[in-house]
């Protein structure tokens, strides 16, 4: 195959900018749990009472009135509950809160509340005995009717925060150029009326992110948009190791920085995707650049020391089309060491930290496939073929899972096509398509299907390939222009044969 065919064919993996896109797909849900719901009602009733005097409470109510109806109600557990509540309490109101919602992020629904048999986080293993407990809660407290009775509170208070909530989502999108979800994972933002107000934590269970927020006096906007951009900016820290690993030198300046999360200083990729997250976070901030280089120059001195050179990178992002998934590489790539190494050389680190809302740092969770996979990706688009190759065929050895295979053989397609290997690269994404990769995946992989039919001149399979593309539920915008085009190709020609 000639190499100005292998472009043709590869066209379909060129990316634009993109502008804002609505909520939907199962990311950026705002909304309310039940399992959390009876988490909670279940330790109010058993003497949480941390934040119960905030005014906060007397605006939803809801809090005060529950607990005061299930003080009417007979609950045999409700000793045992007592006891397993002092028995697992925390010195702090956060992390007592906060083991709660570890556990109800991970329990299973109503009425049984079962944990995974898996391995459990730290804050959520000694809690399996509490999933008796809640089952039996829920059923001699009733709380599928308290349940029921508090949607008008809930709908309430979503109302309250819901537009600020979503307009930063937005932005946030729209800043990122983010085109569509990030497929098989999850951002999700629960609100809760039972907890103590103020809060904000977040979870990163795997791939997905949780942000579980209670009663605030002004909506934790800035704690809800970290969180996604740190859930829309980890996956870029595993395609691109191979290229944030070249600039590990400077790590040592983060050691030396005392209020600095010892999260941060042991690993050097989760400290890039931090030192990220707060560049773009001084990129949207409102009021003015002094505002933003002063918030920069606080990252830097709390130890965040890629962050001014990332906010300096991201104003040439602005100008560019591109989307940042396809910018990252070259804002790692344009980390001067030995320039870094001078600037680092005058900050005078704090001592400690200003105090933040509860969130742990930690790095997105993926399996060694789904690693290999999102290294192999930033391989390939760093044009190293020879090892994103062996790292996609490592996925075989690590995984069974159809849908993973099926993203492999996607990206050893792609690798045949750049080498000119027609017939290998058909044969590899009839196997994607057959995969079950996902709808993205297969609606490009029946695009490029189509596009080697056209080049074998069968006008008919190429026909073929397209509606299948075009019919795929899922199908992104930019896969249904290809699969069009493609049509209009074959459409053409059938007009010039008659």
């Amino acid at each position: 195959m000639n190499r100005l065919l292998a472009c043709a064919l590869l066209l379909g993996s060129a990316r634009l900018g993109f502008a804002q896109r609505p909520l939907s797909g199962g990311e950026n849900q705002f909304s309310v749990s039940q399992t959390l719901f009876t988490a909670l009602a279940a330790i109010n009733a058993a003497g949480y009472d941390t934040g119960i005097d905030s005014p906060l409470n007397e605006q939803f109510k809801l809090r005060t009135q529950l607990r005061e109806a299930l003080a009417k109600r007979k609950i045999p557990c409700l000793p045992e509950i007592r006891d397993f509540y002092q028995a697992h309490k925390k010195p702090s109101g956060g992390a007592d809160l906060g083991q709660y919602i570890s556990f109800s992020l991970l329990a299973g629904d109503a009425p049984k509340f079962d944990l995974p048999t898996i391995e459990l986080p730290a804050d959520v293993e000694p809690m399996r005995p509490f999933s008796e407990l809640l089952a039996r809660f829920y059923k001699e407290a009733d709380v599928a009717d308290l349940w029921r009775r508090s949607q008008g509170a809930y709908a309430e208070a979503i109302r309250t925060y819901q537009d600020e909530v979503i307009n930063t989502l937005f932005e946030t999108n729209g800043y990122l150029r983010n085109p569509s979800g990030n497929e098989g994972r999850r951002f999700q933002i629960y609100l809760d009326l039972l907890g103590e107000p103020n809060q904000a934590q977040v979870r990163n269970y795997r791939a997905n992110y949780f942000v579980v927020i209670t009663p605030s006096s002004v909506p934790l906007v800035d704690e809800i948009r970290d969180a996604y951009l740190t859930y829309l900016v980890d996956p870029l820290g595993f395609k691109y190791a191979a290229a944030i690993k070249e600039k590990k030198v400077l790590e040592k300046y983060a050691q030396e920085a005392p209020s600095l999360d010892l999260a941060y200083k042991d690993d050097f990729q989760l400290l890039v995707t931090r030192c990220m997250t707060k560049a773009i976070d001084s990129r949207l901030m409102h009021g003015g650049s002094a505002k933003r280089e002063e918030f920069v120059n606080q990252a830097m001195r709390e130890g965040f020391i890629l962050t001014a050179v990332f906010a300096e990178g991201l104003e040439h992002y602005e100008k560019m089309p591109d989307s940042f998934k396809l910018y990252y590489p070259q804002l790692i790539a344009a980390i001067d060491v030995k320039k870094e190494k001078k600037r680092l050389e005058g900050i005078q680190f704090v001592e400690v930290a200003a105090p933040k809302v509860v969130v742990a740092p930690a790095k997105m969770q993926i399996s060694l496939a789904e690693e290999s996979l999102q290294t192999a990706e930033g391989l390939y688009e760093q044009r190293d073929l020879e090892t994103a190759e062996k790292v996609f065929k490592k996925v075989f050895e690590q995984t069974a899972d159809k849908g993973m295979q099926g993203r492999a053989y996607y990206g050893l397609a792609r690798i045949a096509i750049r080498q000119y290997q027609l017939h290998e690269a058909k044969n590899l994404f009839e196997r994607t398509a057959d995969s079950g990769a996902g709808p993205s995946i297969t609606a490009w992989a029946h695009v490029y299907l189509g596009r080697i039919a056209l080049a074998e001149h069968n006008d008919k399979k190429a026909d073929e390939e397209f509606k299948i593309a075009l019919a795929t539920d899922g199908i992104s915008a930019m896969a249904i222009e290809a699969a069009q085009k493609g049509l209009e190709s074959t459409s053409s020609k059938g007009d010039k044969a008659k």
